[in-house]
């Protein structure tokens, strides 16, 4: 470069990774944007930060966090979330809808916005709920930003009833309208209500009777019905949090059939199978439920084959009491996820499952291309500089009791990594540095572009 006169500070030495490749360039970066991507950027005058032997990632964007604000800041607060968040190099968050109260309303909406706005240590968007009877209200909330609509179709935390197919369908159609994305837990509420109620009969109170209570075809006849609904309504259609082989491969029958669904897949349904259970007892419950191994193979099946759009960590805090719950009814499903995310990937790429560029394929550039995220997934210029460095070859542990979450209660305790984040950046500030949150929320709402 042969100006200083509006480059902020120029990362040199690194190897800049994509969805579709690396290559040892440097990145310049000016009032929040990169500006350039190439060869021998840094000039006289210029900070530069040092990144040889580093990996320089695209910010992470991880669509599927609850961040329990409003209602239940005793498991998480937007603080604690993003601050998370930012160590585990994720620049992006969307928050999920299911609080207390749900973000159901336009007002609600709003309520919620005006809450976390200034708590926020990344970039984030919220969702809001695709509920019973509530399609006008869809429509005024995604005036008011959001990034897209939560559909549950199966009991999850906030126990939030799924909608009748006439209300589901409505809200598709609104959702069209404003061309937003609608992401479904795919689960048959009504079966799974019957198999719970079967099973407490039973007397069964142990961790593998909530694998039991949610079995394979619940998902898929709920992925049907949900792909099939949004196809007639003319809706983009996500499916959050995929299980299950048998639902992978529904998912590939109606693609042949012209459906067009994008794929989410969580890091624990690829790092976990039902062992765990003997492992973790009721600190590994999820909705959808942990699944056997073969299931966990055809999972990264579909992370090589591309049939896999996203990986995302569903993360979901809970208090360290309410984790430690021994009936499996009482016992709260989800744990926290957001900032060991990256270095699970980074230990799955050193281990051959998947390659860095995979990386951020499924967890950076498709989501944000996705949920039509202006300026996010990408290092070219004009976007974003939200960047993350990473030593490839660091070599951890990971330890609860130093995670930036309220509560750091993981079922990864323990784990060996091989990847760490050194540095995370949102719009070109610095918000982590080794191991420590450097300076106060500079995140912003991000709205869908139109």
């Amino acid at each position: 470069m042969s100006t200083t006169d509006s480059v902020d500070f120029v990362i040199t030495g690194g190897t800049v990774v994509s969805h579709d490749g690396r290559h040892r360039h440097d990145v310049a970066v000016a009032g929040g944007r990169v500006v350039a991507v190439g060869d021998r950027l840094a000039a006289p005058g210029v900070p530069v930060v040092d990144a040889a032997g580093l990996l320089v990632l695209p910010g992470l964007v991880d669509v599927h966090v609850h961040f329990r604000e409003p209602g239940m800041t005793e498991k998480e607060d937007f603080a604690s979330g993003t601050r998370a968040a930012a160590a585990g190099g994720v620049t992006t968050v969307v928050d999920m809808p299911n609080t207390v109260p749900p973000v159901a309303t336009a007002a609600g909406f709003q309520e919620k916005l005006d809450l976390v706005s200034g708590k926020a240590y990344v970039d984030f968007g919220l969702y809001g709920m695709l509920g019973r009877d509530n399609a006008a209200e869809m429509t005024e909330m995604a005036r008011l930003g959001a990034m897209g609509f939560k559909l549950f179709m199966g009991q999850t935390t906030g126990d939030n009833r799924c909608p009748d197919d006439a209300s589901i369908y409505q809200g598709l159609e609104a959702a069209a309208a404003a061309g937003l994305v609608v992401g479904a837990h795919a689960e048959n509420d009504h079966l799974l209500r019957l198999f719970i109620d079967r099973l407490k009969a039973a007397g069964r109170t142990d961790p593998r009777a909530h694998l039991a209570s949610r079995p394979e075809f619940v998902e898929v006849e709920a992925v049907t019905r949900f792909v099939t609904l949004a196809s007639a309504a003319g809706a983009k259609a996500h499916i959050h949090h995929l299980s299950t082989g048998a639902g992978l491969q529904r998912v590939r029958d109606l693609r042949a059939q012209g459906h067009r669904v994008s794929v989410e897949v969580l890091v624990a349904h690829l790092h976990f199978d039902e062992s765990a259970y003997d492992t973790h007892g009721n600190l590994i419950k999820l909705n959808p439920p942990i699944r056997p191994a073969a299931d966990v193979a055809a999972l990264w099946e579909g992370v090589a084959g591309g049939d896999v759009d996203v990986i995302a960590t569903d993360h979901a805090p809970h208090t360290a009491a309410e984790q430690a719950e021994p009936d499996v009814w009482r016992a709260h499903g989800g744990f926290v996820g957001v900032e060991t995310m990256l270095p699970l990937l980074l230990t799955a790429a050193a281990e051959g499952r998947m390659s860095v560029e995979d990386i951020v394929r499924v967890a950076s550039y498709a989501p944000a291309r996705r949920w039509s995220m202006p300026g996010k997934g990408a290092l070219t210029p004009g976007s974003d500089a939200d960047l993350v460095l990473v030593d490839p070859h660091a070599e951890g542990v990971i330890t609860g009791a130093e995670l930036k979450s309220a509560h750091g209660v993981t079922p990864y305790e323990g784990r060996k990594v091989i990847g760490a984040v050194v540095g995370t950046y949102v719009r070109g500030h610095r918000v982590f540095d080794r191991g420590r949150i450097i300076g106060g929320p500079v995140g912003r709402q991000v709205r869908p572009r139109a």
